[in-house]
């Protein structure tokens, strides 16, 4: 089971501390339930209660208490360790990731599976936990039952793994349906998300609006007919529950007296053990939805990080940036390098190349070429991002390969099409005020933006505007070579100036290496040379192969 998988994976000191409080909890409230029912015979004898008999039950009710605290809180200590340490290990794996390994998962899959199954299980792991112990109550009573009553103890014994056995297999069924409704989550966060990122476009289309907003009703549809099919099967299952319960108290009042002789000197024992079990069966049955919903959100967790596994590069040593021996290189190589997009079935997408391109240091880059062309994929190939397909990415000869991917990664700065500005400068948490305010007055923002504790204090930015932020942050990275995917085409008519005539020229005065695309053929004389791609195939100025 992934739940003790989980459990299995923590410190084994704590989680004998907890058995061991679990089970001297569950051994104090089966005395309690014993020491009841010898009160209770006194009475009907006649005798009068004893003090000493009173002094236990007040003792053996302060070790139950005291033991049933303690091990609910080391429990719940316990599990929310294991949670932080499965996050923190996906979130490791997710940052170590290839960049098509987290293009295929989808958003949507991997914030379902690390935000909403794990802040569940957080929830549901502790009342497990309590579960389990008053699983060991109940095995504690039926102990006692069975020095009353050996043949009680063997009925009750033998009816109760009947029903335990129809529950399993029923409680199979309802985990294979509460995996569909992680997958149908995960499929109406992701179109969701299409009604915040496009909202720009559905607001100037109609027809796009309500075309999305009916696929959305069609998810969400889905959604709900598979959570009333799992509903219907819990219900099921909770009726099955209620009706052993009583079903094992009939057989223990009604139905062992007619056939054991002398059995109805002790009914009233066994009777009032029975009764008290009820309360722990039911905690039991209250949590065994959670127990399958756990159970299937585990496997969601460890499957994503299985495939997150299949996609992880090699372990990067420290400070891969100050022991990178490619930031004094001379030329980035693309040679006969191939790629293909493949989809969730494995059907080829897109192709491009073979790549054969050659970037001198110092040199200012433009790639032209139509949408669709494969010049961001060219991009990504030539800092490292994505793996060739076939070919060799080199820089001054050595092969860029696992073991030295990520300290090749680290002589690029780079401003994507669809670039993520972050909240705050993360690495550069040292960085000196006055430059950020410099460059946000260089970039012409200090009307609008501030740098206060580590972060910009942005308000209502228009995306050239966010595009000029995120050129601060590469300014303040330093690094050997930089790359502009389509910078200036969000850029008014001043700042596309000021970037082609005044940015690009620090740079190269500055000896950095500039691959920028572009469509801008006013500016293309800015450029040390263009390469025009088409269909995945560089091609030259002139538009010959």
């Amino acid at each position: 089971m992934n739940i003790l998988r989980l459990l299995r994976d923590g410190p084994p000191a704590s989680r004998r501390l907890i058995s061991v409080l679990a089970t001297l909890a569950s051994f104090g409230n089966a005395g309690l339930v014993g020491l009841v029912n010898e009160a209770a015979e006194q009475s009907l004898t006649g005798a009068p209660v004893q003090l000493q008999l009173l002094v236990i039950y007040v003792v053996t009710l302060t070790f139950f208490l005291l033991s049933n605290r303690s091990a609910l809180h080391q429990a719940n200590r316990f599990v929310q360790s294991r949670l932080e340490a499965t996050r923190r290990r996906i979130v490791s794996k997710i940052r170590k990731a290839d960049l098509r390994t987290l293009e295929r998962l989808g958003q949507g899959d991997v914030y379902v599976t690390v935000a909403q199954e794990t802040d569940h299980l957080s929830q549901t792991l502790p009342l497990l936990i309590g579960a389990a112990q008053s699983a060991l109550l109940v095995l504690f009573l039926f102990l006692y039952i069975a020095t009353l009553s050996l043949v009680s103890f063997v009925a009750i014994a033998v009816f109760t793994a009947l029903g335990v056995r129809f529950f399993v297999s029923r409680q199979r069924a309802l985990a294979a349906s509460l995996s569909e409704v992680h997958h149908r989550e995960a499929e109406m966060l992701d179109s969701l998300m299409h009604f915040t990122l496009g909202f720009q476009e559905i607001r100037l289309n109609a027809d796009k609006n309500e075309a999305l907003f009916n696929h959305f009703t069609s998810v969400t549809g889905r959604l709900r007919d598979v959570v009333v099919r799992l509903g219907r099967r819990w219900v099921a299952l909770l009726q099955f529950s209620n009706a052993f319960i009583f079903l094992l108290v009939g057989v223990v009042v009604f139905v062992l007296p007619m056939f054991f002789e002398g059995y109805t000197d002790t009914i009233y024992k066994i009777t009032a053990a029975s009764v008290f079990s009820l309360g722990p069966m039911a905690a039991i049955i209250s949590v065994v939805r959670l127990v399958g919903r756990a159970e299937a959100g585990l496997g969601h967790v460890y499957a994503l990080e299985k495939r997150l596994d299949e996609g992880t590069s090699l372990p990067v040593g420290d400070a891969p940036r100050e022991n990178s021996p490619f930031r004094d290189f001379e030329t980035i190589e693309l040679a006969d390098v191939t790629f293909r997009y493949l989809d969730a079935e494995g059907n080829i997408t897109f192709t491009t190349g073979p790549l054969n391109l050659s970037v001198r240091c110092g040199e200012t880059v433009f790639l032209t070429g139509g949408n669709g062309s494969g010049k961001s994929t060219a991009l990504k190939l030539l800092c490292g991002l994505y793996k060739p397909g076939s070919g060799r990415l080199l820089c001054d000869g050595v092969a860029i390969g696992g073991e030295n991917r990520q300290q090749f990664r680290e002589i690029f700065s780079a401003i994507f099409t669809d670039f993520y500005l972050f909240d705050r400068l993360y690495g550069l948490e040292d960085v000196d005020a006055q430059e950020v305010e410099r460059l946000i007055e260089r970039m012409e923002l200090a009307d609008k933006v501030g740098f206060e504790d580590g972060r910009f204090t942005a308000r209502e930015l228009s995306t050239g505007q966010r595009k000029r932020l995120a050129m601060i942050v590469s300014l303040l990275e330093d690094r050997e070579v930089y790359i502009f995917d389509e910078w200036a085409a969000d850029q008014d008519a001043h700042f596309r100036e000021v970037f082609y005539t005044e940015l690009l020229a620090d740079f190269k005065a500055r000896g950095k290496t500039i691959i920028a695309v572009t469509h801008d053929d006013r500016y293309w004389d800015r450029c040390d040379r263009r390469l025009s791609l088409d269909l995945g195939e560089i091609l030259t100025e002139d538009g010959e192969g």
